[in-house]
């Protein structure tokens, strides 16, 4: 989707735009994101009662109100909607796991990565890896959530994150990897 004149603008200027100027670029971008929660969560282990639908409300929510950041085009937007869906399906797990002791909210990732991600992983845990690998270099998890949680092709995650393409590809198969190593421990 190419961003209209209108909702570059805002974008440009996020930090300064009013909660419906932000809303309008969340509701102009709507169906971005609910296709990319819908891919996110077609590859549940199970089904709960966090639908699409529901996951880009909730990010909506989030997003309109968060002010304190500059956001330089689509695509960083698309990558911080990505890191709010990532907490959203975090906190989801965590309420889930806490009335199910027993089954914990499992995730694939999904889209045209889906065969070189770690298989399944528990979101909470998935979660905690990425915290731990966000303190060793930050740059390795803003790549995994703007392909795993905003459906980012590497083209699109070197322009957000302004990085070289090929640079892109070496960190997303590292912290695979990482991720992967990880898990089994």
């Amino acid at each position: 989707m190419t961003a209209t004149p209108d909702v570059t603008h805002i974008l440009h200027n996020w930090a300064q735009a009013s909660d419906d100027a932000r809303g309008q670029v969340v509701s102009a971008m709507y169906e971005e994101l609910r296709s990319n929660a819908r891919n996110h969560l077609r590859k549940e282990h199970r089904m709960n009662e966090l639908q699409p639908t529901l996951l880009v409300h909730e990010a909506y929510l989030r997003l309109v109100k968060v002010s304190n950041v500059n956001i330089s085009g689509r695509t960083h937007f698309l990558g911080l909607a990505g890191r709010i869906m990532r907490q959203i399906l975090v906190d989801e797990a965590r309420r889930s796991k806490a009335g199910k002791r027993d089954r914990a909210l499992q995730t694939h990732l999904t889209g045209e990565y889906a065969s070189d991600t770690p298989a399944v992983h528990d979101i909470i845990e998935l979660s905690e890896l990425l915290d731990s690998l966000e303190e060793v270099d930050p740059l390795y998890v803003q790549v995994f959530e703007a392909r795993a949680f905003a459906g980012m092709t590497f083209e699109e995650c070197a322009s957000a994150l302004d990085i070289s393409v090929s640079s892109v590809k070496r960190k997303w198969k590292i912290t695979v990897a990482w991720l992967e190593e990880r898990s089994k421990e």
